[in-house]
């Protein structure tokens, strides 16, 4: 069937399922398409915009008959911008997609064919729920003749009108995003206010091509229980003119900021962040409480983006680690340590470890500030630190060993070195949480040859409206390996 298509045909086809990354699929005879935008159960016309050998890609040049699953997308830029992937299908289709995502990972990367997958949980807002936003600056330049006291005009001057926004998918054109649907509203807000301010001021904005300019990225972080706001403005100067006068201005339009830092950020780069902060105003840090339980987020530290998501997580650790006052527990990639305070109210011990120094650093923090004083926290990658937790005379060293662990790594998974010392500390009951199914596939695949069963698969809704789902594994060590 591939050898009579070619790029510019158009095909009739019906939208059958989604594949990883929030593509639709179809099927010309045996032959795989990607429709982006489209939904299951659609009947369609297509254009092939690329061929490959396997499988083609397709746009969607007319609809015959829409999918029942459709729904209208919140966002107004919606199939302009690459946030958000599933906005045009109702809400139990996209909790049915991302079960069925997990549970083709674990079949078809893994083998686990005999492993049950919960259904995914569901969030009671899938809107506006994301404490965490990160907007690109862009601007376009405007003339405009200045008037003196009377109203004679005077001499032309070239002026930047700045707006904030995400790439485009595969792209880097910014797409101006004014309220985003998923963000929370303090965090639309603060974007919109220092925009605001941005232009008024006239501060000089960062241009990719040539590198002059300043301001490169906003960022901000809102509390969802404590009200409180923190703004980043990314920046590749380290001096701006008008700082008060800035602060002032957003402060007025969002009554919640507690605090504005600047970023220092010179290189030409597609990471957001450095290591490099100053404190123009206020706090460095927000505070949010989850559980009972208060914690200091700062501005390079990571924290999920999503509150009652979180809840779920907590809800399965209990559920599955049934964790026990004289237990000690590990957990890897512990950032702030969101999980590991959590798991601290209920055992003897936790030992965290995260390569991030400020996320450890906030850690401690968070351990003072909830008077947890059965915690250690190590700054240093897993895969260097944990081989040598157990080592004769380290402080970690015990004839029983850790009782459970957590891993919670990033979306690349495991390093080997970590799964191997997780097998060879026979480490009892290993919970997993993953945002990435293949990875996470993979690395239970490698847990179940090294002794470990995988027991129970809950998939978390903690991004709605997006393809990305959240993943908690229990993994037993199985006795006679």
């Amino acid at each position: 069937m591939a050898d009579s298509l070619a790029v510019g045909d158009l095909v009739n086809l019906t939208i059958h399922d989604f594949a990883v990354g929030g593509e639709a699929v179809g099927r010309v005879g045996n032959f795989v398409l990607f429709v982006p935008g489209g939904a299951p159960g659609d009947e369609v016309e297509v254009q092939i915009t690329e061929m490959k050998k396997n499988y083609g890609r397709a746009r969607i040049v007319r609809g015959v008959k829409p999918s029942a699953r459709r729904t209208r997308p919140k966002c107004s830029v919606y199939n302009k911008c690459g946030g958000c992937h599933l906005q045009h299908i109702d809400y139990d289709s996209q909790l049915q997609f991302k079960t069925k995502m997990v549970e083709d990972a674990l079949q078809r990367i893994a083998g686990l064919d005999s492993v049950k997958v919960s259904p995914c949980r569901r969030m009671k807002n899938p809107w506006n729920y994301r404490s965490k936003v990160q907007m690109v600056v862009a601007a376009k330049l405007y003339l405009r003749r200045t008037l003196d006291a009377v109203g004679v005009e005077g001499e032309t001057r070239q002026l930047v009108h700045p707006y904030a926004g995400y790439y485009a998918q595969g792209t880097h054109s910014v797409v101006k995003v004014e309220n985003c649907a998923i963000q929370s509203h303090p965090n639309n807000a603060v974007i919109a206010a220092a925009r605001d301010a941005l232009e008024r001021l006239q501060w000089p904005i960062y241009n990719p091509e040539d590198g002059t300019g300043a301001i490169r990225y906003l960022v901000a972080r809102s509390a969802m229980r404590t009200g409180e706001t923190l703004l980043v403005i990314v920046s590749s100067q380290p001096r701006l003119p008008q700082v008060r006068e800035f602060v002032d201005l957003v402060r007025k339009r969002v009554p919640s900021l507690c605090g504005v830092v600047l970023n220092l950020n010179p290189h030409r780069t597609n990471v957001i962040l450095s290591s490099r902060n100053s404190l123009l105003w206020g706090k460095d840090h927000i505070i949010e409480e989850v559980a009972d339980l208060k914690f200091n987020i700062s501005a390079n530290s990571f924290f999920q983006v999503n509150i009652e998501g979180l809840e779920a997580i907590y809800s399965c650790l209990d559920e599955f680690l049934k964790p026990g006052p004289r237990d000690v527990v590990l957990d890897a990639y512990c950032g702030v340590g969101s999980l590991a305070l959590y798991m601290a109210k209920k055992v003897k011990r936790v030992v965290g470890i995260d390569e991030c120094q400020p996320a450890i650093e906030d850690a401690v923090v968070n351990s003072d500030l909830n008077r947890l004083a059965n915690t250690s926290f190590i700054d240093g990658t897993v895969e260097k630190v944990l081989p040598n937790l157990g080592g004769r005379g380290s402080l970690f060293s015990r004839s029983r060993g850790f009782d459970s662990a957590i891993l919670d790594p990033p979306r690349k998974g495991c390093d080997s070195v970590v799964l191997d010392t997780i097998a060879r500390m026979r480490i009892p009951k290993v919970v997993y949480v993953s945002c990435n199914p293949s990875t996470l596939a993979r690395d239970l695949g490698i847990m179940s040859e090294k002794g470990y069963k995988v027991l129970k698969v809950q998939p978390i809704d903690m991004f709605p409206q997006t393809y990305h789902v959240e993943t908690v594994v229990l993994m037993s060590r199985v006795d006679g390996k």
